[in-house]
């Protein structure tokens, strides 16, 4: 076993948890954070030879954290639970520690996302490399309520094989993860003073959905690249417009008092 903690954050992930672990067999230690399922994934995990602890969540970024406060190992691995390690790149982690421990302080791993049944490799979904196995003493979560991120310091290097992304599991739920994050995105937004207007939200929609399908070439996936930049548009009109909404509010509430 390699001196890697796992961690891993989840609430109700029982379709998605043991292929996630199933994938780390060969670190020495796996955490994950729930914050209340209330399906099977805590038995799931625990069968899997994982360390469940529970904690109430109040944003990704803390949770995150707080997870990998709770690894023993020198080294951490970051997985959401929709994720796995391509067989590929478990063999290219192996390589890392073949000669004892790396000298970098943390590594970029590529991600590939599955969605409607195929992977995708444009839009500016992939590769989309993020902070994955790092010194425990070199890395940390930072960002706001959406986008977080391993903030990494020292040397770093970039892993050539992926991890693999399992999104959505149908267009219902990817609508339905929309509007929870734009959600959040607007409420972020709004309370470090954005202001916007329905012609600002529909600009920025228009040119995240340009950008998507042909700057990062989406059309080279089919239709499904037609179908990400389109929701591409929505989440950004969404996200906008709540502003909007929110700025409204504060309009009208001034107005009552």
């Amino acid at each position: 076993m390699l001196p890697i903690s796992a961690c891993i954050i989840t609430l109700n992930e029982e379709d998605n948890i043991e292929r996630c672990l199933s994938s780390l067999d060969f670190v020495n230690e796996i955490i994950v954070l729930d914050s209340g399922s209330k399906d099977k994934t805590e038995s799931i995990a625990k069968k899997k030879g994982a360390k469940v602890v529970q904690r109430k969540f109040d944003d990704y970024v803390s949770q995150k954290n707080h997870v990998i406060s709770l690894a023993k190992g020198p080294w951490i691995l970051t997985l959401d639970a929709d994720e796995e390690l391509s067989p590929a790149l478990k063999e290219e982690i192996k390589s890392l520690f073949k000669d004892g421990e790396p000298s970098e302080d943390g590594f970029l791993i590529p991600r590939l996302t599955m969605y409607m049944g195929k992977w995708i490799r444009h839009g500016g979904w992939y590769p989309n490399y993020r902070a994955r196995l790092f010194q425990k003493s070199h890395g940390k979560f930072v960002g706001g309520k959406v986008h977080e991120a391993v903030e990494l310091s020292g040397k770093r290097k970039k892993l050539k094989e992926p991890v693999f992304h399992y999104s959505y599991e149908n267009l219902f739920d990817h609508v339905s993860f929309i509007n929870r994050y734009s959600e959040l995105a607007a409420t972020e937004k709004f309370g470090k003073g954005k202001r916007t207007g329905l012609f600002l939200a529909l600009l920025e929609a228009g040119y995240k959905s340009f950008w998507m399908y042909f700057v990062r070439f989406g059309f080279l996936d089919g239709r499904r690249g037609l179908i990400l930049a389109i929701m591409g548009f929505y989440y950004n009109f969404l996200k906008y417009t709540k502003v909007f909404e929110m700025r409204l509010a504060e309009k009208e509430k001034k107005t009552d008092n």
